[in-house]
């Protein structure tokens, strides 16, 4: 049995009103708007069918179908049928965008029906603590609807040693729930607010690493919340807690160890070292490892067995269409991996990671 344990299947309504520039997802979000903008999009560049603007038309076509369930079945076609998955929901409304059409709740009864009726749906809570109810809807998607574990996504304005996640994470030590968090810098996702607000969030760190509040942009300044240092506060008050910081340092970071492997703070560096010192802490290689140029380094990497018992295969579906499609990401990697390697990250791996959740 084979898993994937980080997919997403939110939908458009879960998204907030300024998260894409031009007022976009109210453009979107109407059936004519949709048209007028995909048909533009698909002909900006009318040689060819594989472009970045064809890949963000699938992306958000993903994200308008009828269901979570729709867009779970579409990523599941792809993968031997007893694959089981990680779905993890996104609680957007605090990353100052805007309002968020449904309520988070309904995204949540809806992946909690979906994991009733699909046994290969394993669901996580996203866990946002500037919510005034999160603990309360933590302990119930828990408790009453079988949820497995967390899911942790810093950029978004806090950082991961806040002092309301403690009793999350305590009670995730207790009953063996894992954290999965979001650990790349530089993406879209991020606090939409002010750079005066961002500032304000960022100056309640707690760590010795020296802040950059000025001449950043705000996807810069928001990276800050989630660099893998931050985690230590973390692991070391829970030695218990099993952690995954997704995307092992990201794409970003991967590309500056092939042209400049001596630079300094490199995430993906970080992330290896830190995978060595503690041993619940793991890493998945989703979204990352779409560029199949990164393909050869994890081979090497996977030589080593303390790295290639603490990575986990991901594919961030559908995030990753706006770069390439499911079934390259999986196959491909898959058919160059070796069942070996591929069967470590992607079966034996997966199964310590979730143990007592899903098994």
């Amino acid at each position: 049995m084979f898993y994937n344990v980080h997919i997403h299947t939110f939908k458009d309504e879960d998204v907030p009103r300024r998260f894409l520039p031009l007022g976009l997802v109210r453009i979107l979000a109407t059936k004519p708007g949709f048209r007028i903008v995909s048909k533009l999009l698909n002909n900006l560049n009318p040689f060819s069918d594989k472009d970045t603007f064809d890949r963000y038309v699938k992306f958000v076509k993903t994200g308008k179908k009828a269901t979570q369930e729709t867009i779970f079945l579409d990523c599941a076609q792809y993968y031997p049928k007893e694959t089981r998955f990680v779905v993890l929901p996104m609680d957007m409304a605090y990353m100052g965008a805007g309002e968020v059409p449904r309520p988070y709740t309904k995204q949540l009864d809806e992946l909690a029906a979906m994991a009733r009726k699909h046994s290969r749906v394993i669901p996580f809570i996203h866990v946002d603590p500037r919510r005034d109810d999160y603990f309360e809807l933590f302990q119930k998607y828990v408790d009453q609807h079988d949820f497995k574990g967390v899911k942790i996504y810093p950029p978004l304005g806090y950082f991961p040693y806040d002092d309301r996640l403690m009793p999350v994470y305590e009670v995730c030590e207790k009953k063996g729930l894992p954290v999965l968090a979001h650990c790349s810098p530089y993406n879209t996702v991020h606090y939409k607010g002010s750079k005066e607000e961002i500032q304000r969030l960022l100056l309640k760190s707690k760590s010795d690493k020296p802040l950059e509040l000025y001449d950043r942009s705000k996807k810069e300044m928001c990276a800050q919340f989630t660099h893998p240092e931050n985690w230590r506060l973390v692991l070391n008050r829970f030695p218990g807690l099993k952690v995954c910081l997704a995307h092992f340092g990201s794409e970003y970071y991967w590309d500056k160890f092939m042209t400049n492997p001596n630079a300094q703070n490199n995430w993906f560096y970080i992330i290896k070292d830190m995978i060595k010192e503690y041993d619940n802490l793991y890493t998945d290689i989703s979204f990352t490892l779409h560029n199949q140029e990164f393909f050869s380094t994890l081979k090497v990497l996977l030589s080593d067995v303390t790295i290639k018992d603490r990575v986990l295969f991901g594919s961030d579906y559908y995030m990753v269409q706006t770069r390439t499609t499911e079934r390259r990401f999986a196959i491909d990697l898959r058919a160059y991996l070796g069942e070996k390697y591929f069967d470590a990250i992607a079966k034996t791996n997966p199964e310590r990671f979730l143990h007592n959740t899903s098994l």
